[in-house]
């Protein structure tokens, strides 16, 4: 369960960072099937696939969107990213099955679903090569609120799971996950006026406890869960996130009462909306977006409050709303290090990008491919 639970924050970190990042590409027709591949261009006359031979723990498998923005690999940085998937999507533009691959084109793992006439997921298969995990959703319909239930299981390892969401004006408000054991963990989401996250209530089944030996251990203790805030989130007049804050047991304090871990702090002056992160240990992390007209994201700094101390800088120069140069600037002990990383793009008869080719101080370096079938 507490895995889960970290799993949640870590992708709400994600989304919250994210949101402030708009697409750069688009997509047109109604696409039927995507595919595509990474090729290293370092022998131009003969390009050789890139392989991998699996996917690492840090790679969380996430289906991409046919929408790129400036997280996506191909724009973060003279490296080569790996892709190498399969999508089909339905004739209302979900997805319906999505397949990773490893090495040449070996199977990896497959996500495939099925939808309800509300375009709602009603059953999401998960195939790796040895197992199966299947998840059944059921829907009730209220008058203005709706009750999803998730039923997850796998049969080869007996593995359980139940998940329980309360949906209300197109929002999450309660989420319930019931283990095989029958604890709940559960997150009650509480917005304001203007329909922004306030803040979310764990109810958590699984405390800390001082054992015998003076160590600490981590479970069900008895039938009393933890309740408390365990993020809350400010705005400004404009409904613009200034601040996150995260709340949790700690050895700190004996685990007595939460207190707060992390901070995400936002501070917006014209066109630039800096960053920081304030971690439990004391450490910091800060970056600076700055945009453009277009509300385009030009710049990218890191690692200081001001861009006039950032060590690493991003550059990012568009053409028709794609990106075509990044500039990467490196600061180390009074030495700056630029990188130029041209793109070069061919498109297909509905202006879908099937080509980018990654050129990094003038020599091309990679080509991603990409197939579409339209129906």
């Amino acid at each position: 369960m507490k895995f889960s639970f970290f799993i949640l924050l870590y992708l709400l970190s994600i989304f919250t960072v994210n949101s402030q990042v708009i697409n750069i590409d688009s997509i047109y027709g109604k696409i039927k099937r995507v595919r595509e591949k990474v090729f290293d261009m370092s022998d131009k006359d003969n390009p050789k696939q890139i392989e991998i031979d699996e996917y690492r723990d840090s790679m969380i498998l996430i289906p991409n969107t046919l929408n790129l923005n400036i997280y996506d690999g191909s724009y973060s940085g003279s490296h080569t990213d790996y892709e190498n998937y399969e999508c089909y999507y339905n004739e209302k533009g979900k997805m319906s099955k999505y397949t990773w691959f490893v090495k040449k084109d070996d199977f990896y793992r497959s996500t495939s679903y099925k939808y309800d006439e509300k375009n709602r997921v009603t059953v999401e298969i998960d195939s790796f090569e040895n197992s199966v995990y299947r998840k059944k959703h059921y829907y009730n319909d209220f008058d203005n609120y709706t009750n999803e239930n998730i039923i997850s299981l796998n049969l080869e390892s007996n593995y359980f799971d139940h998940t329980i969401k309360q949906h209300k004006d197109n929002k999450v408000i309660r989420i319930k996950l019931i283990d095989e054991y029958g604890n709940i963990t559960e997150f009650i989401n509480d917005y304001n006026q203007n329909g922004k996250l306030k803040y979310t209530t764990l109810k958590n089944p699984e405390t800390w406890k001082k054992n015998k030996n003076g160590g600490w251990s981590y479970g069900v203790q008895d039938t009393i869960p933890n309740v408390y805030k365990s993020s809350v989130y400010e705005y400004d007049d404009k409904n613009r996130l200034l601040k996150r804050l995260d709340y949790d047991y700690s050895i700190k304090n004996n685990y007595e009462k939460p207190i707060l871990l992390n901070q995400l702090l936002y501070t917006y002056d014209d066109n630039k909306t800096s960053v920081k992160t304030i971690y439990e240990t004391g450490n910091s992390s800060s970056f600076i977006y700055v945009y453009d007209k277009k509300n385009r994201i030009i710049e990218y700094h890191c690692c200081s409050d001001t861009i006039s101390e950032s060590v690493k800088i991003k550059k990012y120069f568009y053409k028709k709303n794609q990106i075509t140069s990044l500039q990467l600037i490196s600061k180390d002990k009074g030495k700056t290090t630029i990188q130029k990383i041209d793109y070069k793009y061919k498109y297909d008869y509905n202006n879908n990008w099937i080509e980018i080719i990654k050129i990094v101080n003038g020599k091309e370096k990679s080509k991603r491919t990409r197939e579409i079938a339209y129906y």
